[in-house]
């Protein structure tokens, strides 16, 4: 028989119903409790944010440093097409039309600096590369990894349509960078790049040029061929024509040409005997004496003429100046600064926000605890109330 009062039988109750309040989660969030919260700690995150900032700022001297050189391009003008102007010349004489102009220049002149696999072979053979094989790459991975490295980022052009003040500017213009570690390396390897780029557009100009005049060659060579084959066989014709129209004078018994005494005789169309036996006998003489038929036909002269002049051009000797510095490759004097205090930013940033999590965090575990201590320890069993 048990004594239990209604005291007794309503505490299990209340205590059950605080149990259900304690479950049931709040869903709404106390801003001003937060801000308590992280202003009575403001030392501790005010600490560690410095702490993390000072962190960001050694890690920002540690990186590598950067220094870029750049240079801005803008078509070829009098003095860089001059070296140009004598082969031009004599293309233009012999009716050739290269479509060669300031703008094409460029515009191949950018489209093999933008060119992945130039940037590549340029870069594999420069002694800064070289140098930083030595000392980061032992095996062609690393190699490879290297080289990616350099090439993203390092090497990059735009034009005037892309820059964002391009519209203030009424002409065409690319401004090209090269970024190094040293200020010596980035304008000697963007110098050597703009050289190493000139160099591949003159020999693909060369070989343009060279195939199309070969092009050209080919076909009047062939005409020229083929029209002196027709002369040497009219000029055979026209011997074996008088050799039967002499034929024919002598068996007629003209020996003098019919107009000399005054006689008027009925020519035959295929065979003309009016020069009389003698006429016809020194004409033939005169045509066997011809051994080359181009030598009494102008046009065929003509044609070897051309022939000739294409013979004797020299594209070898055409030097390609595919643009105008407006400012040239130079070594920088300040380096590449603003990702350093970006670094800084980012890592005080980070500490702010690690500093106030660890605190909300800390706090809410600190209340978890409290309220579990608060909880009678009856309700932890209870399953043995009755």
């Amino acid at each position: 028989m048990s004594y239990i009062t209604s005291d007794e039988h309503a505490y299990p109750r209340r205590i059950a119903n605080s149990g259900n309040s304690y479950s049931r989660p709040d869903d709404e969030i106390n801003l001003l409790e937060l801000l308590s919260i992280i202003l009575s700690r403001k030392y501790l995150i005010a600490g560690f944010t410095v702490l993390i900032l000072l962190a960001g700022i050694g890690v920002s001297y540690l990186m590598p440093q950067r220094w870029t050189s750049s240079t801005i391009l803008v078509p070829a003008e009098t003095p860089q097409l001059r070296s140009m102007e004598k082969v031009l010349t004599e293309l233009a004489v012999l009716n050739i039309k290269t479509d060669i102009n300031p703008d094409s220049l460029l515009s191949d002149f950018m489209r093999n600096f933008d060119s992945r696999s130039l940037r590549e072979k340029y870069l594999v053979n420069t002694t800064y590369f070289k140098d930083l094989v030595k000392d980061k790459a032992d095996s062609p991975e690393m190699c490879n990894h290297l080289i990616n490295a350099i090439l993203n980022g390092n090497i990059d052009s735009y034009s005037s349509v892309q820059d964002k003040d391009g519209n203030k500017k009424e002409y065409r213009y690319y401004k090209i960078k090269y970024t190094a570690k040293t200020p010596t390396a980035a304008r000697d390897l963007l110098e050597g790049y703009i050289n190493y780029v000139t160099t591949v557009v003159e020999q693909e100009l060369h070989q343009r040029l060279k195939y199309q005049v070969d092009m050209l060659k080919g076909k009047e060579m062939g005409r020229y061929e083929f029209d002196l084959k027709r002369a040497q066989n009219l000029h055979r014709i026209q011997l074996d024509r008088l050799q039967y129209a002499l034929d024919i004078a002598r068996s007629a018994g003209l020996k003098k040409p019919s107009w000399s005494n005054g006689t008027v005789i009925q020519d035959d169309p295929d065979f003309s005997v009016t020069l009389g036996a003698d006429g016809l006998e020194r004409k033939l003489s005169i045509e066997k004496s011809i051994t080359d038929p181009s030598q009494l036909d102008a046009d065929l002269q003509n044609r070897r003429l051309y022939i000739e002049k294409l013979n004797n051009l020299k594209i070898d000797e055409l030097t390609v100046k595919p643009f105008k510095y407006m400012r040239a490759p130079y070594e920088p004097v300040k380096r590449d600064g603003p990702k350093r205090i970006l670094i800084a930013v980012l890592f005080a940033l980070a500490g702010l926000v690690g500093s106030c999590a660890w605190v909300l965090l800390n706090s809410v575990m600190k209340k978890c605890s409290q309220t579990i201590d608060l909880l009678p320890k009856r309700v932890k069993y209870s399953g043995k109330w009755e």
